[in-house]
């Protein structure tokens, strides 16, 4: 027979995960010409490179429900005919939970840089 020790632990895990949410992130890189890295939606890292026409995989972000929803601006770096740049979109995204965020980046998105603010 297990502990009493064993059977509050079990539990407890029980518990927690079924106090768990989830939302996705993927992104799409529609940039001509350019490739996107180090790409990050807030604290979470998304992707590591991505080429025109590519989407990442499904980013799976679990927290517990009142931690969404989560709202931050995407960070990358663009790299183009041998420089590069670090951004982030001008407008920020949010997600909630149970939501699947599909955040595309094309030429017409609006991005500052950082370094010149």
């Amino acid at each position: 027979m297990k502990s009493p020790r064993t059977f509050v632990l079990l539990l407890a895990t029980l518990l927690l995960a079924s106090c768990m949410e989830q939302g996705s992130i993927v992104v799409k890189n529609k940039v001509s010409n350019a490739r996107l890295e180090s790409i990050s939606f807030g604290d979470y890292a998304v992707y590591g490179n991505l080429m025109p026409g590519e989407s990442s995989e499904k980013l799976v972000i679990k927290e517990f429900k009142d931690a969404f929803p989560f709202t931050s601006q995407l960070e990358f770096y663009m790299t183009a005919a041998g420089n590069t740049v670090y951004l982030k979109t001008l407008e920020s995204f949010s997600l909630d939970y149970g939501q699947d965020l599909i955040i595309e980046i094309n030429d017409s998105t609006a991005v500052i840089n950082p370094a010149l603010e």
